[in-house]
């Protein structure tokens, strides 16, 4: 009989529950945010009780708890609120004003066919639904940017001249696009920001700390192992997720040597596959020219559409798609062709690896 492969693998000698180190796993506490959750709190509290709420806008760069907090919060707003639901929504999963309404909806108990119907059709039946049902809603839109990215914004503007009670939680990276809206449709939003801050090293090591105890068994992790892996994502910009990756694939690295232990050595292998990742995407992006350089630059802020890039850069349209070309065949930016409603043609958006 042949042997099976995974009987011939070392036992899985340090984990109790890896799950605890993966990004989507929500900790009881946010070490660091402290400060944050108590003003999305305190921007909750009056829509908790049936008042009115200002809307909120939380940014930060990436990995510093941002959505984690949120839910947080809106976890614990939900045990306390009265009449008061959540729709959470994904923009980059949902980014129409249909789609984003559609979901709402579904998420109230109201079935509404992402297909079929007019976007005004399905504006008509969330806004009935809330108001036949005496529903206060918050309605929470992670990577709310990707909504301008769409031209989808006047998501915000309906919402802002609703006459039921609705409360916008807007996370995103890159809040310098909510410069856009209408003045108008900013003061009705009233909308509150709350800045996530990169973490520091010490932040990091207190974050480590709570999910080593938890993902690790007692004696398999020490203090240097997480000291080592919060001064890596440090050094790469504050980044949580960073750190909690690189303590995952240490204990993966002492899970293939058979090990008891989580080790200096398995933490420096994790980082240097880490590097060899980082360095990849580097050598591709090596040897761009002076155009390719603008095209990065200008969506380091986020992803943005071919034919709005190249305004920006004042770049001849045939030079200008070429370089593209180029650098997407490198695979240092991806192109994604999409339908442009009310019109027979596609549009190109453009976004960084």
């Amino acid at each position: 009989m042949a042997i099976n492969v995974f009987d011939e693998l070392p036992p899985s000698g340090v984990f109790v529950n890896e799950s605890v180190l993966s990004p989507e796993f929500l900790p009881d506490v946010l070490p660091g945010r402290e400060k944050q959750i108590e003003q999305l709190a305190m921007a909750l509290r009056p829509f908790a009780v049936g008042r009115k709420g200002a809307s909120v806008l939380i940014f930060g760069p990436p990995g510093t708890g941002k959505t984690s907090s949120a839910k947080s919060v809106l976890t614990q707003f939900k045990d306390f609120a009265q009449k008061a639901q959540v729709a959470y929504i994904n923009c980059w999963q949902h980014y129409t004003q249909q789609s984003v309404l559609a979901e709402a909806c579904r998420l109230m108990g109201l079935a509404v066919p992402r297909r079929g119907l007019a976007t005004d059709e399905v504006r008509s039946d969330f806004f009935n639904h809330l108001q036949k049902h005496g529903i206060q809603l918050v309605l929470v839109l992670d990577e709310a940017d990707r909504l301008f990215h769409k031209k989808e914004e006047a998501l915000l503007y309906d919402i802002s001249r609703a006459t039921v009670p609705i409360m916008v939680v807007a996370i995103t990276n890159t809040p310098d696009v909510f410069q856009r809206l209408d003045p108008r449709v900013k003061s009705s939003l009233s909308l509150q920001a709350i800045d996530f801050p990169k973490y520091n090293p010490l932040e990091l090591k207190t974050i480590l700390r709570e999910r080593a105890g938890k993902a690790f068994r007692k004696s398999a992790w020490s203090e240097d192992v997480v000291g080592l892996c919060a001064a890596y994502a440090a050094k790469a910009g504050g980044d949580a997720r960073v750190a909690l990756d690189v303590l995952w694939k240490s204990g993966r690295q002492a899970d293939r040597r058979g090990a008891l232990m989580v080790q200096e050595q398995d933490v420096r292998a994790a980082m240097a596959e880490q590097d060899q990742l980082n360095a990849s995407v580097a050598k591709r992006q090596a040897g761009a020219n002076d155009i390719e350089q603008s095209i990065l630059a200008a969506l380091d802020g986020g992803p943005k559409y071919s034919s709005d890039l190249q305004k920006e850069l004042d770049v001849p349209e045939r030079t200008f798609r070429r370089h593209l070309e180029q650098l997407a065949q490198k695979r240092v930016v991806s192109v994604e062709d999409e339908q442009n409603v009310g019109s027979a043609g596609k549009r190109r958006l453009v976004k960084k690896v």
